[in-house]
């Protein structure tokens, strides 16, 4: 993992011309350089599922903010029908362990863009209920932007080799630091082909890894999270990046700049 985390963040292939943002992130990766997490840790992180047929396949990262809802990447669920999707919760494994929930409603963002990576958030909404327990709990949302510096954690299964192609089985963990968005831009803004996302906005906030490390294709809506105190509090959510591990900041969904979108959102569904 740690290549490129989202959808929007890491496809394969570049921004070139006409090509959406969205494109030119690599977005079905695991973190690049990134290192096994530990059994039992990031118990908030799920893994969204596509399927067809009897086959199904990672796609998205997410993250339990309650007993309903998943917090994940608009490009993870733009488009798609909740009976070909599910979250599984509760293992830090790919193949093994964890348990399935169906899935009754897909919320992406109203404004999402995928030319652009703006508004790149989205709330799933399962059937029935989340049971907590050792291995599952929600994670708390921050309310107010932080201070640019702090050091994060990004948890996925996103690529870990672009070359070759690999994906992990078990949970990777990539620490991130915050930097501004004016010098996340102007930093970015030397690429013509992600300027039709440019400038990055409140909405948005960026993260700048260890070289040769970072989000990759199957990150995208990942939790980017710090701690406070003895528990983790969720800053963002992994949106795009310049290819896997390039020297470039990765972009994700500001978890505080979209807040009042999300509660929102949450309250119409049980209305």
């Amino acid at each position: 993992m740690f290549l490129h985390f989202g959808l929007l963040l890491f496809l394969p292939q570049g921004l070139y011309g006409k090509v959406d943002i969205s494109e030119a992130k690599d977005g079905d990766s695991r973190i690049i350089g990134g290192k096994d997490a530990t059994p039992g840790m990031a118990k908030y992180q799920v893994s969204i599922r596509t399927h067809n047929g009897e086959k199904e396949w990672h796609t998205c990262g997410g993250s339990i903010i309650n007993q309903q809802y998943i917090l994940t990447a608009a490009r993870c669920i733009v488009g798609k029908r909740a009976d070909e999707l599910s979250i599984v919760v509760g293992s830090h494994q790919i193949n093994t362990g964890g348990t399935r929930h169906k899935i009754k409603k897909l919320v992406p963002h109203e404004k999402f863009s995928k030319a652009t990576g703006k508004n790149d958030i989205g709330v799933v909404q399962v059937k029935g209920k989340i049971q907590y327990n050792d291995n599952v709990q929600p994670i708390q949302l921050v309310k107010q932007h932080i201070r640019i510096g702090r050091k994060c954690l990004l948890t996925g299964w996103g690529k870990t080799d672009l070359k070759k192609n690999i994906y992990p089985n078990n949970l990777q963990i990539l620490y991130f630091q915050t930097v501004s968005n004016y010098g996340c831009t102007k930093k970015l803004y030397t690429r013509p082909s992600v300027r039709p996302g440019l400038p990055v906005n409140n909405g948005q906030l960026c993260a700048k890894h260890p070289k040769n490390q970072g989000m990759c294709h199957g990150d995208s809506g990942g939790p980017l999270v710090f701690e406070e105190g003895n528990k983790f509090l969720q800053l963002g959510v992994a949106s795009w990046g310049i290819s896997c591990a390039k020297d470039f900041p990765d972009v994700f969904a500001s978890v505080p700049g979209n807040y009042a979108w999300i509660q929102s959102k949450i309250k119409l569904s049980n209305s």
